[in-house]
């Protein structure tokens, strides 16, 4: 089978280059994908071209989300933002759901994925959730395995994974609030902060608060997580018929 085509949001930097934890593309090149970065651009036909071209869309973390997307005010807790990004990953987002390809969405993407369902997230857990938290914000190595997670029995994560409870590593203080219409939870902290959220249509689109591209060299859930989007991706590639490099099925038009 071919290996699919998996498009990567990268981050701008301040010098305008785009770039991308290396983690991510050798988690994809490993594990049977073909990693493609994905570029900022406000060309409308330039994304929708993107998203043709691409059999799964690996949205992956990095700075806060400007809450100006979910229409509210900043917290003092507010981290560091880029605006452009958000709407071209959103826009990237549009695309990749009218054609119902593979997604994986990493930290903001994430929460990314939540707010275009029409969802709703918190800016600074430690200050907006009533309760006391374990550490979700990890002072430790990338692959540090921080914290357990409890996995919901019945939802596809818990069929990719085959557990329902496991260790992960964690580098955040936004999550995910009210979930987004077409999603649901199905996996949460010991406090209760969501972990993983998913579609409750047949494509798979797995978002998750962790992640697993800095662990799937070591740790069996992760690789198992980013496998599983991987094949999903070049089943949807496989069940593009024949033409597929001349002409793919539901083409943004």
């Amino acid at each position: 089978m071919k290996r699919p085509i998996i498009g990567i949001t990268s981050e701008v930097l301040n010098n305008g280059n785009h770039h991308a934890l290396k983690e991510y593309t050798d988690a994809v090149s490993d594990l049977g994908g073909v990693p493609l970065l994905l570029a900022k651009t406000t060309v409308d036909e330039a994304i929708k071209e993107q998203i043709n071209r691409i059999d799964g869309l690996y949205l992956t973390g990095g700075t806060d989300i400007d809450p100006a997307t979910y229409d509210e005010e900043p917290h003092p807790m507010l981290g560091r933002v880029e605006s452009g990004r958000d709407a071209y990953e959103l826009k990237v987002l549009e695309y990749a759901l009218h054609r119902n390809i593979p997604i994986l969405a990493i930290c903001r993407g994430s929460q990314l994925l939540n707010i275009i369902h029409g969802g709703s997230m918190y800016q600074d857990i430690n200050s907006e959730i009533e309760g006391e938290l374990i550490q979700h914000k990890m002072q430790s190595d990338r692959d540090f395995l921080q914290h357990s997670i409890e996995v919901k029995a019945g939802t596809r994560f818990h069929d990719i994974m085959g557990d329902t409870k496991f260790r992960i590593n964690s580098d955040h203080h936004q999550a995910n609030d009210k979930v987004g219409e077409g999603l649901i939870i199905s996996a949460t902290a010991p406090d209760g902060v969501i972990e993983a959220i998913e579609s409750t249509s047949d494509t798979f689109m797995l978002g998750l608060q962790f992640h697993p591209e800095a662990l799937y060299h070591k740790h069996e859930p992760s690789k198992k997580i980013i496998s599983a989007f991987i094949e999903a991706a070049a089943e949807h590639y496989a069940s593009m018929g024949e033409e597929i490099d001349e002409q793919k099925q539901k083409e943004i038009e």
